[in-house]
């Protein structure tokens, strides 16, 4: 008992004095920040869920991604922290919103399609306002729209929707807990571990060697099913067969080639994500709002194809239905080998567009959107 007792005071006291060092001298190299990097300007938001602050200048961080962040007075991811005015000083002003793609996640304004856009039609006098936030969806689309007309009483022409292939499975998600997600609810065991993480190092130096313990496991794992998907053996696989499993194999866009998953979530989210763009609808037709819906593809859809039905159909008619402008992007990814699409204009082993992805879009926009070849 004496023994432990012993073992006891002596941990307390690596800890007090662990603590001590961190505390005025470890600290001061920011040790903590380097590897979880703050990202408070990604807030909770009473009206619509989550957004981001209004004006920030800072730095975004998506996985190695570093990029300069700005927002303006709405809090839109911006060129700069600029004023936004109730009514636009030029001939029209167009809201595109939509999630993480939209946002233009890990690249800075001004490489992603909408800041490509925003910047050619500023010469035609068109004001382009990007409102896209990653993991947002089509109950956000709405509730964000009509606290932007009915609140900030910002007068805007056009809204193009772009709905993403997550954006189902999302509604699915925020109609079982949307008003809970964003409370922050204490946990003694979260509040330990982050101030363990941020005020002892030994603690911090542990995570880190776990975490990348647990990084080489899930590479071993990622490695032996990329060799089974492309009938390699697991030592010829390299990375960038892994790259590409992990792009064509994100889980939440399953949903459009998997009846299962479909029956489990995606018929619902469908329905919910339906009722929400409808009441979109209705209010951009109360404002005399041009309304125009975008979908496309993920790697996902590229490369082992889909059941049209479930996601690209579904909107084409509903868009003929409504007599609203449709824009299917799934076509200008069926010109290529889908290995090549994937590879050529997507993030390595993720979903999103990389910076030829953005330009590529940026120019269909062009052409189908505003006409200019």
């Amino acid at each position: 008992m004496k023994k432990l007792s012993n073992i006891i005071i002596f941990i307390i006291i690596l800890i007090i004095f662990d603590f001590i060092l961190t505390f005025f001298f470890i600290s001061k190299f920011n040790f903590y920040e380097n590897f979880y990097p703050k990202q408070d300007h990604r807030i909770a938001n009473i009206n619509y869920h989550h957004s981001f602050k209004e004006e920030v200048d800072t730095f975004d961080y998506w996985g190695s991604y570093k990029y300069k962040f700005f927002t303006n007075s709405l809090g839109f991811k911006d060129k700069s922290n600029r004023k936004i005015n109730k009514e636009t000083n030029h001939k029209q002003r167009i809201i595109i919103i939509g999630d993480s793609f939209t946002e233009g996640i890990g690249f800075k304004y001004e490489d992603t399609f909408l800041g490509l856009l925003d910047n050619q039609m500023l010469n035609q006098n068109i004001e382009i306002l990007n409102a896209g936030v990653a993991s947002q969806s089509p109950i956000i689309y709405f509730k964000k729209i009509k606290h932007l007309i009915e609140v900030k009483k910002i007068k805007f022409n056009e809204l193009i929707v772009f709905l993403d292939i997550s954006d189902i499975p999302d509604e699915f998600y925020y109609n079982i807990n949307f008003d809970s997600n964003d409370i922050k609810k204490f946990s003694l065991r979260n509040y330990l571990q982050e101030f363990f993480i941020q005020n002892i190092s030994t603690y911090l130096f542990f995570d880190i060697i776990f975490t990348k313990i647990n990084i080489i496991k899930e590479n071993l794992i990622l490695k032996f099913k990329a060799s089974e998907e492309f009938n390699l053996s697991f030592l010829n696989t390299n990375i960038e067969h892994m790259n590409l499993y992990k792009s064509i194999n994100a889980e939440r866009g399953n949903w459009t080639r998997d009846i299962n998953l479909w029956k489990l979530y995606g018929k619902k989210g469908r329905e919910l994500a339906d009722f929400y763009l409808n009441s979109l609808l209705e209010l951009c037709d109360n404002n005399k709002i041009r309304f125009t819906l975008v979908i496309y593809p993920w790697p996902n859809q590229i490369y082992y194809g889909h059941e049209s039905i479930l996601h690209r159909d579904f909107w084409s008619n509903w868009s003929k239905t409504k007599n609203i402008n449709f824009i299917d992007l799934f076509e200008f990814f069926e010109k290529d080998n889908p290995e090549n699409i994937v590879k050529s204009l997507f993030v390595d082993g993720d979903i999103h567009w990389n910076k030829k992805g953005h330009h590529y879009i940026y120019e269909i926009m062009m052409s189908e959107y505003f006409g200019n070849p």
